[in-house]
């Protein structure tokens, strides 16, 4: 298995964990339950892995390997983009009283996260011209 496809195989899991913490915390949202303790570790576990996929997209693009993609600064951007939600959506709401809120706000902030992953594995994908 090559280190390219480590990085897509990385980005499925990512969508798909992602995705699923966001269906978490709207669960937790709607039986009026807070975040726990649970759904914090596999938050910073879901960033873990965001971690690890911009370290091999940075190994790959010291390699050379950008040029294979057709717009690499905007798949540079959107992994930017994809480490910083997390923390920085815990860090802001974190700050709010209401609980219901704050997990509404976390099950919105994975949404959007999820949306980003997806679109950073759509600027990725390279159709060869023929």
């Amino acid at each position: 298995m090559s280190i390219v496809e480590i990085h897509t195989r990385l980005s499925s899991t990512a969508t798909l964990f992602i995705g699923i913490l966001g269906l978490w915390a709207l669960y937790l949202r709607f039986r009026t339950k807070p975040l726990d303790s649970n759904w914090l570790g596999a938050a910073v576990i879901g960033e873990l892995l965001l971690l690890a996929q911009a370290f091999i997209g940075i190994f790959l693009y010291t390699q050379g390997l950008n040029a294979a993609l057709p717009r690499p600064f905007l798949h540079i951007l959107y992994g930017i983009v994809s480490i910083i939600t997390l923390p920085a959506a815990y860090g802001y709401f974190n700050t709010l009283e209401d609980e219901n809120v704050k997990t509404l706000a976390m099950a919105a902030a994975c949404f959007f996260l999820w949306g980003i992953i997806l679109r950073a594995a759509h600027v990725a994908e390279f159709i060869a011209p023929g």
